[in-house]
């Protein structure tokens, strides 16, 4: 399986609910918060050319938003 990257921010809702959805399909992940991390935050923000969270990497593919069918094509 592709390394899965999730750009979050602590007050995000959507971030909690994308975490919750990749714990639930036990999804291993890594958490970037963005908020504490200005150097990733400029990574993400290459990446996807805006600011919001959530972020996911799926390898190198990049799923904007809270999409949980977009991110089981990716990983499957």
């Amino acid at each position: 399986m592709a390394e899965v990257t999730v750009y979050t921010t602590p007050t995000c809702p959507w971030c909690q609910k994308l975490k919750g959805f990749l714990h639930d399909e036990g999804i291993p992940f890594t958490e970037i918060n963005v908020a504490e991390d200005p150097d990733k935050a400029r990574e993400m923000m290459d990446k996807t050319g805006q600011r919001g969270v959530p972020v996911t990497t799926v390898g190198d593919q990049v799923v904007i938003g809270y999409d949980p069918e977009a991110l089981r094509e990716l990983i499957q």
